[in-house]
């Protein structure tokens, strides 16, 4: 018995049950004769009034009229058991669905005219999702009306560093370069950040449509194949099935190609990032990710690069979380990829988690709900 309900209504149950049982204990008790004494010496010992016997129809009656009670009681438990736990059930669905992502729940309309302390808790926790929702949803738009005001003094600071280089030296040309490139830096920084703000807020309406995942896979390691390879890096594809899905093709490009650019960022020279897809039946959820009730598909990146502290690997997805610094900056990462391509992978009701493989280097999985 793990819930409260079954544990309240065992403790009325077992209650009633043994006052029943010291009831008919001690009824039984009062209408019995000994059986070694004879009738005709009882008579003969006492000869004064003696007290009236129950008739076994009227222990009968007894016994069934402390049923029925007991039944009675049993049912008032039973209802007074539901009573007690069943704001708390519904506070454990909001608190499920509010650590979802869902800021627009609440309990307070499901508590009906109680005025108790589960009441009181159910209120409670409506005004703390209120705030919850109220910060969230400050920082999504604060985040979105930054990165839009920054694109305009970007754009125009681009036309200036044209002309200046038009009429620069040589030397003050490099510098003019320099601060080109740190430009193109930090806009594209802001076109990740408008991106992450536009899954946070992306609702049931964004379009859908039919998705052919291998030929998405493919098209994408194809592309990161051509970039990787100025670089000394490759990117293959060794496994594939043929897998469709219901989704948004541009955002789970996005996911995939976000994770895979990761992976050749940061495999060494001379290697190659291994690109998986396999189609696999349902399995049992494990701790933290989302069961699915048909078909999988499952695509797994791996690099071969250092690796990853196991301390850092449940942060990875944290917007702007990087494990080192130095070596980000050198990359040229800011700590958006991977939760651009947790969002999309979330709005699509899959999982994506990241370990260390065996003999080295990264392995990011991505499960995907498909179509049998």
């Amino acid at each position: 018995m793990k819930s409260l309900f079954s544990k309240i209504f065992a403790c009325f149950l077992l209650t009633h049950l043994l006052a029943l049982l010291v009831t008919i204990t001690v009824l039984t008790a009062t209408d019995t004769r000994p059986s070694d004494t004879p009738r005709n010496a009882v008579r003969r010992e006492y000869s004064g009034p003696r007290p009236q016997r129950r008739s076994r129809r009227a222990r009968n009656f007894e016994i069934v009229r402390l049923t029925a009670i007991f039944l009675a009681a049993s049912a008032v438990a039973y209802s007074l058991s539901r009573y007690l736990t069943a704001p708390t059930a519904k506070l454990r669905r909001a608190t499920q669905q509010l650590a979802s992502g869902d800021l627009t729940t609440r309990v307070g309309n499901q508590m009906g005219n109680r005025r108790d302390e589960l009441a009181d808790l159910g209120r409670d926790f409506d005004l703390m999702a209120s705030r919850i929702q109220s910060l969230v949803g400050a920082e999504r738009r604060l985040l979105g009306d930054i990165s839009h005001e920054l694109r305009s003094p970007l754009a125009r600071m681009q036309v200036a560093l044209d002309l200046a280089t038009q009429t620069a030296d040589d030397q003050t040309r490099g510098y003019l370069n320099r601060i080109e490139r740190e430009g193109a830096r930090l806009n594209e920084l802001i076109g990740q950040l408008l991106t992450l703000t536009r899954l946070e807020t992306i609702g049931a309406d964004t379009p859908r449509e039919t998705v052919d995942v291998a030929g998405l896979v493919a098209e994408v390691a194809a592309d990161a194949d051509f970039e990787a390879r100025s670089e000394n890096r490759m990117v293959q594809v060794t496994q594939t099935s043929e897998c469709f899905l219901e989704g948004n093709a541009g955002l789970l490009r996005s996911a995939i190609e976000n994770v895979i650019r990761n992976a050749t960022r940061y495999t060494r020279e001379n290697t190659i990032v291994e690109v998986s897809l396999e189609r696999e039946n349902a399995i049992a959820p494990s701790k933290g990710s989302t069961p699915f009730s048909g078909a999988q598909a499952v695509i797994r990146v791996r690099d071969w690069g250092s690796g990853v502290p196991e301390e850092s690997l449940s942060k990875l997805f944290d917007p702007f979380y990087r494990v080192a610094d130095a070596r980000d900056r050198q990359s040229g990462g800011v700590g958006l990829g991977l939760s651009i391509a947790q969002r999309a992978i979330r709005f699509h009701g899959g999982t994506i988690a990241a370990k260390n493989a065996e003999d080295g280097g990264l392995m990011v999985e991505i499960r995907l709900p498909i179509e049998d």
